[in-house]
């Protein structure tokens, strides 16, 4: 019985530092090292899980709109301490698509000032230039930055990622050498895998302060542009298989999958374009036909499209 017990002890030792970080824990632990009082954290939490990922839509005239920018800066106007609520109203600053605006470079020279550590404010202002600013120079001088101070393989992969895109535009584009095509994404994908590893592994996790949702959101991301790579190289049905084998049956917790939601429906959205398109222009034989609906069906059985179809038809019945 003694020896059970021990096992059993050791056991849970040993499991102690696998223990899933969530938003809500990072935002709680993060805001209250810099003296952010519990009401406006617990505000900061709330905010963060009404919007979670995708939170720009589209207004009446087709142009962009982010609705939590006002709700954003209401919040980090309470509290400036607030380093979440500012980053995320940077984000949405960035994501108007106004250049030269000038509240977002003041709110972003008030987010360099702030009380934290400096690979972090580059690496997320990098992020939200490489995303939504034609730059390049201000992408590289926050990179750089990066590059020179941090040890956060994070970090430094997922720039190194980037960079290696940028240079290999040209290389991959749908009418380029088909070989050196395949080189490439084979390169770009080895680059995400090793991305990957930090972001299945929970104790690297913790260590560089990605949460469960902060570290599935991204893995949808990089599987996205590996997807479309593999399009591109004529692959589609690489494309499905990889979906299928890599995420789209993944154990996430229900926290994850509320939080993001949209970009799990445009995932499965762009797949089923990828092989609509397919089919559409391409000359398949009965074979090739038989295979897509093959993998039309593994798709449908996969544990994500489940969660969109019941999403769906859950905010059918609600009315949404």
């Amino acid at each position: 019985m003694k020896k059970i017990l021990f096992a059993l002890a050791l056991f849970f030792i040993m499991n102690l530092n696998l223990v899933a970080l969530t938003m809500k824990e990072k935002i709680q632990q993060d805001l209250s090292k810099v003296g952010v009082e519990q009401e406006i954290i617990d505000e900061t939490v709330k905010l963060d899980k009404k919007f979670g990922e995708g939170f720009v839509e589209e207004d009446g005239d087709g142009k962009k709109a982010t609705e939590s920018k006002d709700e954003w800066e209401k919040l980090y106007q309470k509290d400036k301490k607030n380093y979440v609520a500012l980053e995320r109203l940077i984000e949405s600053y960035f994501v108007t698509g106004i250049p030269n605006d000038p509240q977002k470079k003041k709110y972003v020279s008030e987010y360099l000032k702030m009380n934290i550590p400096e690979d972090r404010k580059n690496f997320v202002l990098g992020m939200d230039f490489w995303n939504c600013s034609e730059n390049k120079d201000i992408k590289n001088e926050y990179f750089e930055k990066v590059k020179k101070i941090s040890d956060n393989q994070y970090y430094l992969k997922t720039i190194d990622f980037f960079e290696y895109i940028l240079k290999e535009t040209e290389n991959i584009k749908e009418d380029g050498n088909p070989k050196l095509m395949k080189q490439k994404v084979d390169e770009i994908t080895q680059k995400m895998d090793e991305i990957d590893k930090i972001l299945d592994n929970k104790n690297l996790l913790e260590k560089y302060r990605i949460s469960d949702e902060e570290a599935y959101s991204t893995q949808l991301s990089f599987f996205m542009v590996g997807g479309i790579l593999k399009v591109f190289t004529g692959d589609t049905e690489g494309m499905v298989n990889d979906f299928i084998n890599k995420i789209a049956n993944k154990k996430i917790s229900k926290e994850v999958a509320e939080y993001n939601k949209n970009k799990e429906m445009m995932t499965v959205m762009t797949i089923q374009m990828a092989m609509a398109l397919k089919g559409f222009f391409g000359e398949m034989s009965e074979k090739e036909i038989t295979k897509l609906e093959k993998l039309t069906k593994k798709l449908q059985d996969t544990e994500m499209y489940k969660r969109i179809l019941m999403t769906s038809v859950n905010d059918k019945n609600n009315g949404k």
